[in-house]
């Protein structure tokens, strides 16, 4: 089925939680759902009466027959017409409903203001002849009052004012009657139950809308913490005024920008423990959740109040109102947080009790989360969509086993988990449950993709067995020692039996979590997925016979057990078929890939502009990328004392964790390295834009090397070695430059210097990129293969 989401685009832009909503509602419908789904925005203003008037005529024109479904979703989105048409309210236009009043101006047009062409206009509406002719007539007749506008009183075209009033209701009562809406849903039960919003006895549902961040925690208690826009009507000089009520040290986190900011700064000055944090970012903000006491949302009759889902999410208590509206739906006072009057000294009271009994904080917010674990994507959309005919499939569940989190996906690992799990979750009910290192914190995830993520920490004496090893070897033993220890976390081997008992497809990403294979019923496929051939890359690295002997036991009993393997390189195909003697049907090649979407094509100028705003435009500028990785810190020393001296005017753009572990042993970088370390994509993006050139080391490793397609997505010319570009099809001086190691500074000084050269490799590689190496492209074929398993 063909679906449309249609929404109003403010003019000027911004993203606000009506846009985010309506993004995130495409999104679940693609991902989740066998339907097509299309978001059809129409750019509206509404400054003056005309613009009102014709963002309301933009929809009613609005021809998307060609869909087979329309969700309408705020004003003045619903006056389109559509056979099949379905309404997900988020609010009316709000100051010519329950609102207006504030106005102090009159519900009726004024007896002298009606002459004319406005007289007829009211006459129509006061029939309530709810018809396209009459609609029709009303649109005509506005078309006519507008060309002889000055000859009316200019106060008949007030914003706000009663006679745009009645035309907005009545074009409302008209694209929301029972004759053009199939089904009605609103976001909370506030919205449902205010006054003419909809229809009079017409069935309308509540959906809550879960929020587009996934990833919350909960790290501290540190402070009390809102997020809001910084404006009237949410109310936040209540919690300011509060402050003044709390006599201990402690303070308010205030995240948000808005037009009251200077306003409500003036009142917070003399406090010093009222911070204003000001926007922030996705990352920030789920921090700034993580590690507050409690969650204060004070607004007036708020619609949902996304804030209040989102501190539940992350284990926080909230304190609202009794007159805030949605908050109050979600909040259940004294078992997830505080109902309470709007007023400074009650809001305080309870903000004390928070600070005074930590405890009771702590268990509010494992409260509340427990209350809004059904608040999800899938669950929107089969709510929304239920009475349709297969719109939901049923999906095969599979089961991810891995040695580390894939969100945010940063390393190269990560990338390759995220990248093919989140895709193949379209289709699949795909969990993905990592054991991850004993001072991380418990996690369960589910992405807006659809992709679910389960993190458990191992337990402290699988973590001092570790510790012992790593030890006695002098070495990072953290994945190989789940070997023989992964037993003693009896937390997750429960979880991961629990999972494997209702799983189609078992998938060890990696083979060191193979010894819970036991557990595996006769009903489920066992794959494994061999990112490289683990034993010849940890051999050398571990050295040591027992570990080689243990390594390659587990990895060929994984090889053994499974009944499709995934490699990433023929070179590693044909390693393992050499060394575990597997038959050659069973390994299938899925190279690494690269989103070609997120890591778009850098132009010339794009580069030129970043480098300058950066003080570097007259210095050749060299990029390495690498998560902590033996072959990569082989790699980095490399540079540093082989490649870099024999530069003049370069600086080396280092990214990733490996800062940290050269750091480790040589506890300082020499002046032309520039260490970034572990950044986000978006930011990773960013320096890439400041890279010449890219170089690739390597001189050990299997698989094949994720940074390598994201240079080439983007469009940055690299130098490897033979190694470094091992698993990839590309040709030296096609899609990069090859060479010895100690011919890497003579292929540098000539690559910087050799413009046409540098273009043809750029345009070379990224147009690989795009054929082969797309995540798109390869998860079609990993999920064809998988389908061909299922049917064995």
């Amino acid at each position: 089925m063909k679906i449309a989401i249609v929404a109003p685009s403010p003019v000027p832009f911004t993203m606000g939680g009506a846009e985010n909503l309506v993004l995130g509602m495409q999104n679940a419908i693609n991902d989740i759902t066998s339907n097509q789904c299309e978001l059809i925005k129409v750019p509206i203003l509404e400054n003056n009466f005309w613009d009102l008037i014709r963002s309301y005529s933009n929809f009613y024109n609005l021809d998307l027959s060609h869909f087979d479904m329309v969700i309408s979703t705020k004003y003045p989105s619903w006056m389109v017409q559509h056979h099949n048409h379905v309404l997900y309210m988020i609010h009316t236009l709000r100051g010519l409903y329950d609102s207006y009043h504030f106005c102090n101006l009159p519900e009726k047009t004024p007896s002298y203001l009606c002459v004319g062409l406005v007289k007829r206009i009211l006459d129509i509406i006061y029939k309530n002849d709810l018809s396209s002719e009459s609609i029709n007539a009303i649109f005509e007749n506005l078309k006519l009052l507008k060309e002889t506008k000055t000859e009316y009183n200019s106060e008949t075209f007030s914003f706000p004012g009663p006679f745009i009033r009645e035309i907005i209701q009545y074009f409302d009562r008209f694209a929301l009657s029972g004759q053009r809406i199939q089904r009605y849903y609103t976001m909370s039960d506030t919205v449902r139950r205010r006054k003419d919003y909809f229809p009079i006895n017409s069935e309308v549902k509540i959906v809550y809308p879960p929020s587009k961040i996934s990833d919350f925690a909960s790290e501290g208690y540190d402070y009390i913490f809102t997020a809001s826009r910084l404006d009237g009507p949410k109310r936040l000089d209540l919690i300011i005024k509060a402050m003044e009520y709390v006599p201990h040290n402690i303070k308010l986190k205030i995240a948000g920008t808005g037009p009251e900011e200077k306003q409500l700064k003036k009142v917070a000055q003399k406090d010093g423990r009222i911070e204003f944090v000001g926007y922030v970012n996705e990352n920030e903000l789920i921090s700034l959740y993580s590690h507050s006491l409690a969650v204060l949302f004070t607004p007036y009759d708020e619609d949902y109040g996304l804030i209040t889902l989102e501190a539940m999410m992350s284990k926080k208590p909230v304190i609202t109102t009794f007159d805030s509206g949605g908050p109050t739906e979600l909040v259940q006072d004294g078992k997830n947080g505080f109902i309470t009057n709007p007023t400074p000294q009650s809001i305080a009271e309870k903000i004390n009790y928070y600070i005074e009994y930590p405890e009771n904080a702590r268990i509010m917010g494992n409260a509340g989360y427990s209350a809004v674990q059904n608040i999800s994507w899938l669950n929107f959309i089969k709510l929304l969509l239920k009475e349709e005919e297969n719109v939901l499939q049923e999906k095969r569940k599979v089961l991810v086993l891995s040695t580390y989190s894939c969100y945010p996906p940063r390393g190269g690992g990560q990338q390759r988990l995220y990248n093919i799990y989140s895709r193949l979750a379209k289709k699949y009910d795909v969990t993905i449950c990592s054991i991850i290192e004993s001072n991380k914190t418990f996690q369960t995830l589910s992405l807006d993709n659809g992709l679910k993520q389960i993190c458990i920490p191992q337990s402290i004496e699988h973590a001092q067995c570790q510790w012992t090893e790593e030890k006695k070897l002098k070495r990072n033993l953290y994945d190989c020692c789940m070997i023989d220890f992964v037993e003693k976390s009896p937390q997750y081997t429960t979880e991961v039996r629990k999972m494997m008992n209702v799983s189609d497809i078992i998938i060890f990403s990696h083979p060191y979590l193979f010894p819970l294979a036991k557990y595996i019923g006769d009903h489920s496929k066992v794959i494994y997925e061999a990112h490289n051939v683990e034993f010849l890359l940890k051999s050398d690295y571990v050295n040591n016979k027992n570990w080689d002997n243990k390594l390659f036991s587990n990895e060929k009993e994984c090889c053994d057990f499974s009944g499709l393997i995934f490699t990433t390189s023929a070179e590693d195909k044909k390693i393992l078929l050499d060394i575990y003697n597997i038959a050659s049907q069973k390994i299938v090649i899925s190279p690494n890939g690269v989103n070609i979407q997120q890591i778009q094509y850098i132009s010339s100028d794009e580069k030129i502009m970043q480098k300058r705003q950066c003080n570097l435009e007259n210095i050749d500028t060299l990029l390495f990328v690498g998560s902590w990785h033996p072959p990569n810190l082989e790699a980095l020393k490399f540079i540093i004392k082989n490649l870099l001296p024999k530069l003049d005017n370069t600086k080396l753009l280092l990214v990733g964790s490996i800062k940290d572990y050269y750091l480790s042993e040589f506890g300082k970088f020499p002046d032309t390295v520039l260490p970034f370390g572990v950044v986000d994509e978006l930011e990773k993006y960013e320096i890439y834009k400041l890279a010449d050139i890219a170089i690739n080391p390597m001189f050990s490793g299997s698989g094949t090397n994720l940074k390598m397609l994201d240079y080439f997505s983007a469009g940055i010319p690299v130098v490897t070695t033979e190694t470094g570009a091992r698993g990839l099809l590309v040709e030296n001086e096609m899609e990069t430059i090859i060479c010895a190691p100690d011919n890497m500074v003579q292929s540098i000084k000539r690559l910087i210097g050799d413009k046409q050269l540098q273009n043809k490799i750029r345009k070379n590689a990224r147009a690989l990129a795009e054929s082969t190496y797309s995540w798109d492209v390869i998860v079609d074929n990993f999920e064809n293969h998988l389908e061909e398993d299922l049917m064995q």
